[in-house]
């Protein structure tokens, strides 16, 4: 994991960091960087989420004009 981009520091649960503190341990990492890696592969997944439901929201937009001079 490299030292760039923006600090986040978050804060979590006691027993999820307690976890994530033997995860590090096993995997023989930093607790800081398992974290950061946690945290971008989770943003990774609901940035794609969002992106497919941007792009349906843009298509169904294009596909459904609202008719000019129906408004109530």
């Amino acid at each position: 994991m490299s030292t760039r981009g923006k600090e986040v520091r978050p804060l979590i649960d006691e027993t999820l960091h307690e976890r994530l503190s033997i995860i590090a341990e096993y995997r023989d990492m930093q607790l800081a960087e398992l974290a950061a890696r946690l945290l971008e592969k989770a943003i990774v997944g609901e940035w794609h989420e969002v992106s497919l439901m941007l792009r349906r929201a843009e298509r169904l937009e294009k596909r459904w004009k609202p008719v000019e001079g129906n408004e109530k």
